[in-house]
């Protein structure tokens, strides 16, 4: 048969059996198509009503919530995939497939979009919808009085001269200050070598730009640790460990704390702020 008839049979088939959620009523068939929306989803809603979630949720390089995505059927976003749940709510985020999208909606399948968190109030918001639209707001502001209790706690002033800092990850990709690994350098005392004009989430540098920036702390984007790849080659460069061994601190930051700005950045703000106390404690005895 033809994708496009197959896909129109679906969606007429299920407009036609689709319930609407009521105003008010808790889902009880959930389906998120989006790693943000996955961990979301996974840590707020009633057991149970999570039917399924998108196959990145599964892998624990990607995802906080693995553990959690291991024992729930996994989906590759597709419009028929999804359907085949008969949700009462998808949850997408804003740069979903928009054909997907409009198929679950001429199927009158509710969904709802979050965008990129790139501060901690983006990220409360995200948090307080979805719980909202799952009925467990009581859930959503326990996890945040949680989220907020750690931020508070990794708090660093800047003070007058703060170490000059940047997260790089793969592909030479270092976080713009308009990111939420931007706002986390600031909330920790940190002074962003990428500085607040930049344009776009990330700035590409080269390792030589990279060493005339002249930071003090380069934390390291680790996205698949151990397993070699192009995209990762970069930061193996003797250049860049040479560096970092003579005139810099440097933190490792698993990329499944932050590829979404959801609460589990609390975590890699825990981590910068050891980094940070690291330059206000004395030096260690030298020894002969």
């Amino acid at each position: 048969m033809n994708p496009a008839l197959k896909i129109g049979s679906l969606v007429l088939a299920l407009c036609l059996c689709a319930v609407s959620a009521q105003a008010g009523a808790r889902p009880v068939r959930v389906v998120s198509m989006n790693l943000c929306t996955d961990i979301l989803a996974l840590e707020l809603a009633a057991p149970g009503t999570v039917k399924s979630v998108f196959r990145v949720a599964a892998d624990p390089h990607d995802s906080p919530v693995a553990d959690l995505a291991r024992a729930i059927p996994l989906n590759d976003a597709s419009a028929e995939e999804i359907l085949s749940y008969k949700p009462d709510l998808v949850l997408a985020h804003r740069y979903s497939s928009p054909f997907t999208l409009d198929i679950l909606r001429r199927a009158h399948v509710p969904v709802l979009q979050i965008a990129d968190a790139a501060t901690f109030d983006d990220i409360r918001a995200n948090v307080r919808r979805i719980a909202a639209a799952l009925g467990r707001e009581k859930e959503g502001e326990a996890w945040l009085a949680a989220f907020n209790g750690t931020l508070a706690k990794a708090y660093r002033p800047g003070g007058t001269h703060p170490p000059r800092a940047v997260i790089y990850q793969d592909l030479g990709g270092a976080a713009a200050a308009h990111t939420i690994l931007g706002a986390l350098l600031e909330h920790t005392g940190f002074e962003n070598v990428v500085k607040a004009e930049a344009s776009g989430e990330f700035v590409n540098l080269t390792i030589e730009q990279l060493i005339d920036l002249r930071p003090q702390f380069v934390a390291i984007g680790v996205y698949r640790e151990n397993e070699p790849s192009l995209a990762h080659a970069l930061l193996d460069h003797p250049a860049l460990h040479t560096y970092i061994a003579r005139y810099a601190r440097t933190a490792d930051l698993p990329a499944r704390l932050w590829t979404c700005g959801t609460p589990f950045v609390a975590e890699v703000a825990e981590r910068l702020a050891a980094a940070r106390d690291a330059f206000d404690a004395p030096a260690p005895p030298r020894t002969n």
